[in-house]
């Protein structure tokens, strides 16, 4: 009977033991679990970030690409500008030389008509 006793008293502590272990898995099952939820709310979160991110960078290369297309529109306006002010410039130069040239005849002439007035007046 002792010995039925010894074991019974053994049996219950291996069941104290084992209650109490199962108390403490449950416990960091909880744990763990409770960890789980927060990493999977922290997962979606970077995915939905993630998400973002890519939607703005599409959009940064739709900017990109267009900008590139208006600084070759822009460029290549300011090249036609460009010629045609040097196109400009080289009429302005054949005008002034025109212009000097009247300017020269004139004079020439005005010179020549004083000196027939001044030789009709002598006579």
């Amino acid at each position: 009977m002792e010995k039925f006793k010894e074991k019974l008293a053994s049996l219950r502590a291996e069941i104290d033991n084992a209650n109490k272990r199962g108390d403490e898995l449950e416990e960091k099952a909880t744990a763990l679990e409770t960890q789980h939820a927060n990493k999977d709310d922290e997962f979606t979160s970077l995915q939905e970030r993630a998400k973002l991110l890519e939607e703005q960078l599409e959009q940064a290369e739709i900017d990109l690409k267009e900008a590139n297309g208006n600084f070759r529109e822009a460029d290549l306006r300011a090249e036609q500008l460009g010629k045609k002010a040097i196109k400009l410039q080289q009429e302005l130069k054949t005008w002034e030389k025109k212009n000097s040239d009247l300017e020269e005849k004139y004079l020439a002439a005005k010179n020549e008509m004083d000196e027939l007035e001044g030789q009709l007046d002598g006579v």
